[in-house]
């Protein structure tokens, strides 16, 4: 059949409205913004230590939101970050934020029978806490979200409680010098600030 002008612009005309429906046809919805995309809920905190009475405490803190609730070890959420009458052991705080993002961070609560860790740290001690704190306290060792063997070198009195373990490992080297590498053995006189507070009582307010 001969095709007249008059067709072919029909045919055209057709053409252009179906690609058109294809492109642009029914509406779309919007999928809704994830709240918590981006967001890290940071928890810390500080421990007081056990001593024989299960009186030990862990008060936490939270950052990145608002209105934040804590729990326990998977338990109800509560307004506050303290928690207390804890035995010795590892305990796990989560927070959530008003838009329910959670973190969570590992804490130790050491038992310090007989163990003080209070009043005015001495120079002895707070030479030893920052050569602690600046080689073993750092991330993947001895502190918070997860610590090595659940030491936290962040507490005070873990660092009282552990001094043996402290002189074995990173002034002898026994089984292996603490820290670990890539991070380098102490130094002949950061070993001697460990020695010369144990030598001395290795106690808090040495």
């Amino acid at each position: 059949m001969k095709r007249t002008v008059a067709t072919l612009i029909l045919l055209i005309t057709v053409i252009v409205i179906y690609n058109s429906c294809s492109k642009g046809g029914g509406s779309t919805s919007t999928p809704p913004t994830n709240p918590c995309a981006g967001v890290t809920v940071i928890v810390s905190g500080s421990v007081t230590a056990n001593t024989g009475s299960n009186n030990g405490s862990i008060s936490a803190t939270a950052t990145s939101g608002s209105s934040f609730t804590f729990n326990l070890n998977g338990g109800a959420f509560q307004s506050s970050g303290m928690f207390s009458n804890l035995a010795a052991g590892t305990y796990t705080v989560t927070a959530k934020n008003n838009d329910g993002c959670t973190g969570s961070a590992l804490f130790t609560v050491v038992a310090n029978s007989g163990i003080a860790c209070s009043g005015t740290a001495g120079p002895l001690f707070t030479a030893v806490r920052s050569v602690i704190r600046t080689n073993c306290a750092i991330s993947g060792c001895h502190t918070n979200p997860s610590p090595q063997s659940g030491i936290d070198y962040m507490n005070d009195c873990e660092i009282v409680a552990q001094k043996d373990r402290i002189k074995i490992r990173a002034v002898d080297g026994n089984p292996t010098f603490m820290p670990p590498p890539p991070t380098s053995p102490l130094s002949a006189a950061d070993k001697k600030k460990i020695t010369d507070w144990i030598a001395a009582g290795g106690l808090y307010t040495n």
